[in-house]
Formats: structure tokens, C-alpha cells, sequence
């Protein structure tokens, strides 16, 4: 009766790091805690690894290895590749997070840069960020501290009217070799942790939900084939990033993806929070993520263009 009451117990323990999937879309509390998932997994497994070492009960070991698989799965499962084909009349994204508070901003550009972009879009480029030569389109919005290099023809659109006003994004029409497309550049709003950042959680979760639903909102009353780029500060493990891939491809995943948020206290959680999305049927090659010298982000390149015809 003992022994049957102890292999309950093991498979409670084994079943219950899985729970996770089935809850983490329930509100805004497991959005949050889905960008802890690595620390959480890692230390339910020491805690169980230890329990079993202590109590002398190695059967728990089952435990051990479910907590990491499932840890591994939550974590790792958004950046396994999806095999598609090389997109048509393919050309290159390039974004970059520079960082408001970097002091290379020079040589965060270049880096960008070197990543042979035909459209390079950097957020917090500074006041006065370098408008390099060799493209077609500069555009330096008065309002933000964005930068938009183009070698296509491009222009910056009316913001949608659905847009929330302190909505950090532009709308780009860029007529790439595949033909016109429609570029969104977003930077939404990043959660504050803190004595204080606490206390506005909630509203600024639901301040970066408007701004998401507004991006696709929009999105799906464009003409034009829609690109979606930029700093989203929420993890691909989260609600909004499905909520994205629903309709949209992850481009970078045409192979395996991984962190771009490199700031130190942090970087051990493993956020990927800098995306490029593209249209279902557009497909996306030679992903690459590329250090920003001075910058808490790694910057993301990848080309894209619509899949071959079958």
C-alpha cells in the first residue's frame, strides 16, 4: 500500500510541470510568467534532484527528467525550425534594437549595417542617429528616435486610426523586387518590473495588448502584403507571440531561432523578444542573430519574399 501510494506521488510530480500548457494562456499573470520559465524549470528540478538525494528516494529522478523536458519543450519548443523553401525575389530585413542608453551608438550602426540589409530598421538610434549612404530611402522620423534605410523606394504612411496614440510604430510602404509591401516597425510597451513597475503592471500588460490587436487590426484591412518587425518585448513563449503566429509566419525560424534580449541580469531567463513576421504564404532564409556592440539586444537579419509556387 506504501509503494502504491509513492508511485502516486512520482507521477503527480512527473505530470505536473505539463500543466503549464494548459494554463498559460489564461491572462496576464502567466504572461509574466512565462518569460521566468528557464529560472522556474530549473529550480523545481534542483529542488526535486535534492529531495530525492535527501530523502533517499531516486525514483524521483522520473520527476527530475519531466521537469526539464517540460522546461525544455516550453522554452526551446518556439525556436525549432519549420523547414520551408527559400522565398522568390527574396530580399533582407535587417532590425536592430540599438538602445537608448548605449554609448557606441556608432558602432551599433555599423554592425547593423554590415549585415547587408536592403531594409535596415534600428530603434533608439538617438536624437542624432548617422544617416549612412548607399541607400535609396532615409527616413528619420521627427517624432521618434527610429531610423528607416531603404535601397527601395520607400515612404513612411499615415499611422491607421486605430493605432493608440503613444503607440511607438510606423507604417513603411516599400515597393521590394516581389512588389509593394507594407512594413509596420514596432517598439511595444515593455513591462517595468520594480518596487514601482509592479504596481502598473497590469496596465501596462493591457497597454501592450491594445497595441498588438491594434497591429493586427490594421494588418488585416491592408491591401498590401504585411510585414510585421520590431522590439515586442513580450517572449515567444507567451499569449501575444501565438496570438501573432496565428496568422503570421516567424520568419527567423526557418532554422533555429534563440535569445535576443542580452542584458545581463536577464540574460539567463532566455527572452526572444525581437521579431520579424511575415505573411503565411511568404517564406524566409538565412536568419541570423548579430551582436549590437554597447546595445542590451542582439539585432536579427533574415531574407524574406514570397514561397515558391508549388
Amino acid at each position: 500500500m506504501r509503494g502504491e501510494r509513492r508511485w502516486v506521488g512520482v507521477t503527480v510530480v512527473a505530470l505536473a510541470p505539463w500543466i503549464w500548457f494548459a494554463v498559460r494562456d489564461l491572462g496576464w499573470v502567466f504572461e509574466l510568467v512565462a518569460n521566468t520559465l528557464p529560472l522556474l524549470f530549473g529550480l523545481a528540478a534542483v529542488a526535486l534532484a535534492g529531495f530525492s538525494v535527501v530523502r533517499r528516494r531516486p525514483v524521483m529522478a522520473i520527476g527530475v527528467g519531466s521537469c526539464l523536458l517540460a522546461g525544455g519543450a516550453a522554452v526551446v519548443g518556439p525556436w525549432r525550425p519549420q523547414p520551408i523553401p527559400p522565398p522568390v525575389q527574396g530580399w533582407r530585413i535587417v532590425m536592430a534594437n540599438v538602445s537608448s542608453r548605449n554609448a557606441a551608438v556608432d558602432q551599433a550602426v555599423a554592425d547593423a549595417l554590415a549585415q547587408q540589409g536592403d531594409l535596415v530598421l534600428m530603434l533608439e538610434a538617438g536624437e542624432d542617429p548617422p544617416a549612412p549612404s548607399g541607400f535609396t530611402a532615409v527616413a528619420l522620423p521627427s517624432y521618434s528616435n527610429q531610423v528607416i534605410l531603404s535601397r527601395f523606394p520607400a515612404r513612411l504612411l499615415d499611422r491607421p486610426v486605430n493605432w493608440p496614440k503613444r503607440l511607438r510604430a510606423h507604417r513603411i510602404g516599400v515597393d521590394a523586387p516581389s512588389g509593394r509591401v507594407v512594413v509596420y516597425l514596432a517598439h511595444l510597451v515593455r513591462p517595468h518590473l520594480g518596487l514601482r513597475g509592479v504596481i502598473r503592471l497590469p496596465r501596462q500588460m493591457a497597454a501592450q495588448r491594445r497595441e498588438r490587436d491594434a497591429l493586427l487590426a490594421s494588418a488585416r484591412r491592408e491591401t498590401a502584403p504585411v510585414v510585421l518587425v520590431g522590439d515586442f518585448n513580450s517572449s515567444d513563449r507567451g499569449r501575444g507571440y501565438r496570438r501573432i503566429t496565428d496568422r503570421f509566419r516567424d520568419a527567423m525560424r526557418s532554422r533555429w531561432a534563440g535569445p535576443t534580449y542580452a542584458a545581463s541580469l536577464w540574460r539567463p531567463l532566455l527572452l526572444r523578444i525581437d521579431h520579424v513576421f511575415v505573411p503565411r504564404d511568404w517564406c524566409s532564409a538565412e536568419p541570423e542573430r548579430f551582436d549590437l556592440r554597447g546595445s542590451d539586444h542582439r539585432g536579427v537579419a533574415v531574407d524574406v519574399g514570397p514561397c515558391p509556387a508549388l
